[in-house]
């Protein structure tokens, strides 16, 4: 069986979660001990994670649609960003 060609949306969607998680590993390993369980994490500590995560997306996200302004997902991209 041949293996189906994937979506370019998706794969760049994978490739977005992978790099949002490596964001939020790298904030982890430089703001907290690692051994913590996750219950213990403050507010504070918790917003740090959301922030590194969505400033990658965002990143992201805003590298996609100057490489790539006509990819299908470009126009959401576009709104999300600019509003």
């Amino acid at each position: 069986m041949a293996a189906r060609d994937r979506n370019p949306d998706d794969v760049w969607a994978d490739h977005v979660r992978a790099e949002c998680a490596k964001a939020v590993g790298e904030w982890l390993e430089g703001s907290v001990r690692l051994e913590r369980p996750v219950r213990s994490l403050t507010s504070s500590e918790l917003q740090g994670i959301a922030e590194a995560a969505t400033s990658r997306w965002i990143v992201l996200a805003s590298q996609r649609m100057a490489q790539a302004p006509d990819a299908s997902g470009s126009p959401r991209l576009s709104t999300l960003l600019l509003g």
